[in-house]
């Protein structure tokens, strides 16, 4: 790169007619880039702006950028001389000899090395053009030239001269992001096969040996004895770990991989394991990078920035996997020097918080992404200091954590502790292919579940941050996120930590709760209400709440959508206790019974006591101790957080324990069926206990909506498991939850909360005899009943009271919906149905409050929802009839006008019609699923059906949903879900549809493939399209409006396929609708090809695009719905997509 003027860079010297450069252009380009950096007026600022970029279109302006470049001494022009420069060689590169680009590549090279001044984004840009030089060039140039150039910029790299070595590590950065080939690159305005192909020739020739510069250069580094602290060396530092960064996210061009290829036609939406081909192996697992990497963090750890850029690197590292590693004893080969760098690196006595998060995530990832069974081959000591340490990192950081917490300080040690907590769980669960796994963790386990247990608790067994006062603490916990959320997944993996070590476990967490509750009782006893037992009583309920939390998640797994069983780590452990007699069946059942009577609670506990009962039971005492509290008028002592915090664990354990079913394990532990089995007494005992604790909870806490919410979640898990009902119908308090629904205290809770309660009043039934039951049901409903026809007579106003009355009934009837189970159908609906009728008068009074409009569409939604596949022909006809009436109704006070979009408006600001569309949805799902008897079989074709309710319901909703509303995902998601259903449930009526009606639904779905709408909702476009085509093809159809309307998606598609940015997610559906669209229109689709042949200009592009779409469809197969052609064809459409996208893609 020797020294070289502006003269020798005559690209084109006929085209400047032997003319000087113009000597008013710099000084206008001056003036222009002036103008641009003082933000002046915006028409001062446009015209400057308009200047600059017509002289980026200047033709062959090689010359003058260069002429410019060296006689200015604006950063601003030469940063546009370089863009003017980038842009030209790209759009006339075919017109300049290889010698004149070169000379332009060394022309700028040499600029900016002789300009060690210019500013950052100047020399960035300089750089960046001459990596796109290359980069252009890489195709028509022999490797010899490459290896020449970047052996030029390892020169300068190894360089004494600071600047030089700045300038060389920039132009390498700038060549690995021109040729990564993540979307980050320059727009060449070729072939995305161009781009394929060049990273293809730099990945098999030049990566490696970049990779091998940069890892000299951090050697030389990692080799001192201290990294001086000026900022050239911290600077030269930070671009050798970003270089570093980038070669270690490279995503690596490897066969088959189709699908990874079509991802990499758009930016990289995450970074994939590091996969170096094996040519890699030597340079990356035996020249000791990771030793390196570490030694030159240990430099740099008290700098953040570059401190998280070789952390980084590391966890990138971490992720190496392929053909690398040949063998089982070359990746624990690789892993040893990672435990041994995380063991230096960590022998600090604290970590900076900016490490925390970093420093754990690798010891997480240590153990899970190398695969478990590796572990074996790394030596036991390595492996035991490795944990040692970690054990002591996650105490650490537990402490921290809280501490911080206590001083309301946001910070990294939760992040940090929650993937440390990961890591343990994650060793714990390799045991069956690392069985060593087991012992290592019960060896650390105990003493990080004490420590959490102690960083969550005060003084004296714990040492989390002490509340100045009993107002401060009150503060704290209205304004923080509830801890049962904020810290779900840390409590999932303490909980999974105790149940490793269950004895222990539980006799810490037995043992802490019977001293907090013996405290509290104490304090209860000697009530003096001054400020200083406040303080003591808030810490108190502060240890009680985390020892709930805590042991709740110790004991039980949430399990939605599952059927709840004990962890089988606890189930093994009450079996082992009871096979060596350590518990017994009637210490465990003596100590069940006297933790439910409060005159009782002060026997001394059995020592051969089962652990899981004798926990339970603190718990039963600690809650009786509550209510007993309440009936002294106790309670302005009581936390209400307490009581919620009890009835949540209570609701956590019920589900697995209380009665539990006994075939859903191998083995059952005597002691525990014989406490919590069905048929035991105890087990009885606890139902009646637990429905007292419900009603007290009402009676004391109806002003605290989170109470009564979780308390009322308690009460329907006693009622929704028929075992658990049969006990609470014995419940004499059952009786008054029933019948005092309009009355106080229950008057008084939140609507939600009524509603639920509601449910769980009704669910109760299920459990009664048939005589009891209907005596039940109506002493429940009438109430109900009677408001509603007292509503109906008076014509209630839109008072305040009145509204409120409305709500409430309404809360109620969505309760009673709610209920609706197989067993309770027929009684459910003639319950509900003359509500339904009446619900729908009173959307007429109230159409003006939205309040009301959302609940009675609610009601409408959860009565179909969980009724219409169990109701009888008739029900189901009175149920479409009300419900074409509601739609009605709704369709004549909620027009247009009512949905019209401004800028403040929300998703909640359409509830109801969100509502309208989950109804409408739900009510297709009779025809796929109907368990409803058929009153008479000679009756013939109901009068309405549920097409007819839908569809008229659609006559009202589609006009309304424009751009504007779809903007909203939920409605947006909705809206094009019910379209989907009625295409693939009534494929045969939607091309019926009025003319207007049905443009307006092909319109929304043009509207719904664009990408601004999500891939989901993208989905359901296709497959709307899919049902038709497929119905136009099966029935013959070439006629009607939904064959004509098809016609055009042919094209909509096929460019989504080979033109539009590809989500790889899509690729299945998306050939799947484009089959059944070239069998409907199989003329359109030939034209279409021909016509994107024909555009081509390239003769060679064309010829191998029109092969690709005769591999696509072959003349000799057929085009038809048979399964055999469908998938045939599915398998052939990727390969045609990467063929074809990587010819007409382009960048």
């Amino acid at each position: 790169m020797a020294g070289l003027s502006s003269a020798a860079v005559q690209l084109q010297p006929t085209q400047l007619d032997g003319q000087s450069v113009d000597p008013n252009l710099l000084q206008k380009l001056e003036e222009a880039s002036n103008t641009i950096l003082a933000s002046p007026s915006a028409d001062q600022r446009h015209a400057a702006e308009q200047f600059l970029l017509d002289f980026r279109k200047t033709k062959t302006p090689y010359t003058i950028c260069c002429c410019l470049m060296e006689q200015t001494r604006n950063d601003y022009v030469i940063f546009q001389c370089a863009c003017t420069l980038k842009e030209a060689i790209l759009r006339e590169w075919t017109q300049q000899s290889p010698q004149n680009i070169h000379t332009l590549k060394d022309f700028l090279m040499q600029f900016v090395l002789n300009r060690p001044s210019l500013a950052v984004y100047v020399r960035e840009e300089i750089v960046l053009t001459v990596a796109v030089i290359v980069k252009r060039g890489t195709l028509g140039t022999s490797a010899d030239d490459r290896n020449h150039f970047i052996s030029q910029l390892t020169k300068l790299i190894h360089a004494d001269n600071g600047a030089a070595r700045v300038v060389g590590l920039s132009t390498l950065a700038a060549l690995l992001t021109e040729y990564g080939g993540n979307g980050k690159g320059t727009d060449f305005g070729l072939s995305w096969e161009f781009h394929l192909r060049c990273k293809k020739v730099f990945e098999d020739k030049e990566l490696l040996t970049v990779f091998m510069v940069l890892l000299e250069a951090l050697q030389q580094l990692a080799g001192l004895d201290s990294v001086p602290a000026d900022w050239e060396t911290l600077a030269l530092i930070a671009k050798l770990l970003a270089l570093a960064e980038q070669i270690l996210t490279w995503r690596f061009s490897l066969p088959l991989l189709q699908k990874r290829f079509l991802s990499d036609l758009s930016e990289a939406r995450w970074n994939s394991p590091f996969r170096p081909p094996n040519q890699w192996r030597e340079l990356v697992v035996g020249r000791g990078l990771v030793i390196h990497l570490f030694k030159l963090y240990g430099h740099v750890q008290t700098h953040a920035e570059l401190a998280h850029t070789c952390l980084q690197c590391l966890l990138q590292l971490v992720s190496t996997t392929g053909d690398i590693f040949p063998d089982h004893k070359t990746r624990a080969d690789f892993l040893s020097p990672f435990m041994a760098g995380f063991l230096h690196l960590t022998q600090r006595n604290t970590l900076a918080e900016y490490e925390v998060l970093g420093v754990a995530t690798l010891a997480c990832r240590l153990l899970t992404v190398f695969p478990s069974k590796h572990l074996g081959q790394v030596s036991s000591e390595q492996l035991q200091a490795f944990l040692t340490r970690t054990c002591q990192l996650t105490c650490s950081f537990s402490y921290l954590a809280m501490h911080q917490k206590a001083a309301e300080e946001e910070s990294l040690y939760d992040e940090g502790l929650e993937q440390l907590l990961q890591m343990w769980t994650a060793l714990w669960d390799s045991r069956d292919s690392f069985p060593p796994a087991a012992q290592l963790c019960q060896t650390y386990t105990p003493e990080i579940f004490q420590t959490y247990l102690q960083s969550h608790l005060s003084a004296a067994d714990g040492t989390a941050g002490q509340a100045g006062s009993s107002d401060d603490m009150e503060e704290i916990r209205s304004e923080d996120e509830d801890d049962r959320e904020r810290y779900s997944a840390q409590l999932c993996c303490v909980g999974l930590l105790g149940r490793m070590v269950p004895s222990h476990a539980m006799s810490q967490l037995t043992r802490l709760l019977c001293e907090r509750t013996s405290q509290l009782q104490l304090e209860l006893k000697n009530s003096a209400g001054s400020q200083e037992q406040m303080n003591r009583l808030y810490r108190l309920y502060d240890d009680l709440h985390w020892l709930l939390l805590i042991a709740g998640h110790f004991l039980a797994d949430q399990s939605e959508g599952e059927v709840p069983v004990i962890p089988s780590e606890l189930m093994e452990h009450s079996i082992a206790q009871s096979q060596m007699g350590v518990s017994e069946v009637g210490a465990t059942q003596t100590e069940m019974v006297c933790s439910l009577h409060i005159d009782r609670m002060s026997q001394t506990s059995n020592d051969k006591c089962d652990d899981i009962v004798r926990l339970v039971s603190k718990v039963f005492k600690l809650s009786e101790l509550e209510r007993y509290a309440v009936q002294a008028q106790l309670d302005p002592l009581l936390s209400p957080e307490l009581s919620r915090d009890i009835v949540w664990f209570f609701q956590r354990w019920a589900r697995p324990y209380l009665l539990m079913q006994e075939k859903h394990y191998p083995q059952v532990s005597l002691p525990l069926a014989c406490a919590f089995g069905q048929g035991s007494d105890s087990a009885s005992l606890a139902v009646q206990t637990l429905v007292n604790k419900v009603v007290s909870n009402f009676q004391v806490w109806t002003s605290e909506g989170e109470v009564t919410e979780d308390t009322v979640q308690l009460f329907l898990t006693l009622t929704e498991n028929r075992d658990r009902c049969l006990e609470v119908v014995k419940c004499e308090k059952l009786w008054f939850l029933a019948m005092q629904q309009f009355s106080e205290p229950f008057v008084l809770l939140a609507a939600n909360c009524r509603r639920h309660l509601m449910k769980a009043v009704l669910f109760a039934a299920s459990a009664m005899s048939a005589e009891v039951r209907a005596r039940y049901w109506t002493q429940t409903m009438q109430p109900l009943h009677d408001r509603f026809q007292a509503m109906a007579q008076r014509r209630v106003s839109g008072g305040h009271d009145g509204l409120l009355q409305v709500r409430n009934l309404l809360e109620l009837l969505c309760g009673v919906a709610e209920a609706s189970r197989v067993d309770n159908t027929s009684l459910v609906f003639s319950t509900i149905y003359p509500r339904l009728r009446d619900s729908v008068r009173l959307l007429d009074t109230f159409h003006n409050y939205p309040e009301i409009v959302v609940l009675v569409l609610d009601a409408f939604k959860e009565t179909i929802t969980r009724q219409l596949c169990y109701l009888s022909q008739a029900d189901s006809l009175k149920l479409y009839e009300v419900t074409i009436q509601l739609i009605q109704s709704y369709a004549r006070h909620h027009g247009r006008h009512r949905f019209t979009v401004d800028a403040s408006a929300e998703e909640d600001d359409f509830n109801d019609l969100m509502l309208l569309l989950e109804m409408l949805t739900q009510l297709t799902n009779k025809d796929f699923v109907d368990f409803g008897a058929t009153d008479d079989p000679g009756a013939g074709e109901p009068a309405v059906v549920p097409a007819d309710v839908v569809f008229c319901g659609l006559d009202f909703v589609v006009p309304l949903m424009n751009a504007e509303l779809l903007k909203f995902p939920s409605l947006c998601l909705q809206y094009f879900k019910l379209v989907s259903f009625l295409c693939e449930v009534y494929p045969e009526r939607v091309p019926q549809l009025p003319q207007q009606l049905f443009s307006n639904i092909m319109a929304s779905l043009q509207l719904g493939l664009s990408s601004d709408y999500g891939e989901d909702v993208q989905k359901l476009c296709l497959d709307t399209l899919e049902c038709l085509a497929i119905h136009c093809v099966k029935s013959e159809s070439t006629t009607g409006q939904a064959y004509i309307a098809l016609q055009h998606f042919v094209q909509v598609v096929l460019d989504m396929l080979v033109l539009q940015p590809l989500n790889p997610d899509l690729l299945d559906v998306l050939g799947e609708t484009f089959y059944a669209l070239i069998c409907c229109h199989q003329a359109q689709y030939t034209q279409l090809v021909h016509q994107l042949v024909r555009s081509q200009t390239d003769t060679s592009t064309a010829e191998r695009l029109a092969a690709a779409f005769q591999r696509l469809t072959p003349p000799d197969i057929p085009l038809n719905m048979e399964k055999t052609h469908r998938s045939r064809f599915e398998e052939r459409l990727q390969t045609f997509v990467m063929d074809v996208r990587s010819i007409l893609t382009v960048r």
